[in-house]
C-alpha cells in the first residue's frame, strides 16, 4: 500500500494519490496488480493496472503494463507500457521502451536507459521523448539516478537523482504530462525489515511558467510491502 502527495508554492489544493497492489512471483517473472486512486483539481479517478516482468534468458528481461481508468477524468482512458532490458557486459545494462497514454488524443512517449553497476552502486541515465505533441509541450526530458545498496541484503538502498524536463520519470495522468521545463531534485530510501519492505521518497521541483512566475512543487511518497 502506498500514498503520495504533491504540494505547491501557489497555495493550490494539494494533490493526493493512494495505491494498493498485489504481487506474485512466478517461474517466468513477477506479476503485479495495482489500483491507484488520484484526487486533483476537485476531481477523483481510479486506474487499474497489471504489470509483468518476463525473463527471456540470462541478461535479458522485459516489462509490460496495461491499465484502464474508471472515469478517465485524471488518468488516461488506457495506459500501455513496454521495456526491454539487456545486459551488455562490464556491468552495463541498456533498455529501450515506450508508453502510450490515451486522453482526448493519444500521447506516445519513448525512452532509452543506460545503467552501470559497480560494487554496491548503481548509476542510471534515462531520456524520455514526447514527439509531435501539440503546442509548447513537445519535449525531451533527462533523468539521472544514483543508488547505493546497503545492509548486504540486495534489496535495501538509498537513492538520489536529478531531472530536467518532466518532473516525473513515469507519467500517468494529464497534469503530470504538462510539468515541463522543470528542474527536479529527489531522494529516497528503500529498506527491507524481515518480511516488510518500506519505501520513502521526496522531491522538489522548480517549474518555469510563462505567467505567474516560478512554481515550486514538493512531492512526498511512502509505501509499505509485506511478503507472505
Amino acid at each position: 500500500m502506498g500514498y503520495g502527495t504533491d504540494r505547491f508554492s501557489d497555495q493550490r489544493i494539494p494533490w493526493n494519490e493512494y495505491s494498493t497492489s498485489l504481487s506474485r512471483q512466478t517461474p517466468v517473472g513477477s506479476v503485479i496488480g495495482r489500483v491507484s486512486h488520484a484526487e486533483r483539481f476537485g476531481f477523483s479517478d481510479r486506474l487499474f493496472e497489471v504489470e509483468f516482468y518476463p525473463t527471456f534468458r540470462p541478461g535479458t528481461y522485459g516489462f509490460v503494463s496495461y491499465g484502464r481508468a474508471k472515469d478517465d477524468t485524471l488518468f488516461p482512458d488506457y495506459r500501455m507500457a513496454a521495456d526491454l532490458y539487456q545486459s551488455i557486459g562490464r556491468g552495463f545494462e541498456a533498455s529501450v521502451g515506450m508508453r502510450r497514454l490515451t486522453f482526448s488524443s493519444t500521447t506516445d512517449i519513448y525512452l532509452a536507459t543506460l545503467t552501470k553497476y559497480t560494487g554496491n552502486w548503481m548509476i542510471t541515465g534515462k531520456v524520455f521523448s514526447v514527439p509531435d505533441y501539440e503546442g509548447p509541450e513537445d519535449s525531451l526530458s533527462y533523468h539521472g539516478l544514483v543508488r547505493r545498496y546497503i545492509r548486504g541484503d540486495g534489496e535495501s538502498f538509498l537513492s538520489a537523482g536529478y531531472s530536467r524536463g518532466a518532473s516525473r520519470e513515469e507519467l500517468t495522468d494529464s497534469a503530470e504530462l504538462r510539468q515541463l521545463d522543470a528542474d527536479t531534485f529527489r531522494a529516497g530510501a528503500d529498506v527491507l525489515f524481515g518480511r516488510m519492505f518500506l519505501s520513502i521518497s521526496g522531491s522538489t521541483s522548480r517549474q518555469e511558467r510563462v505567467r505567474n512566475g516560478t512554481l515550486w512543487q514538493h512531492t512526498f511518497g511512502a509505501s509499505v510491502s509485506v511478503f507472505f
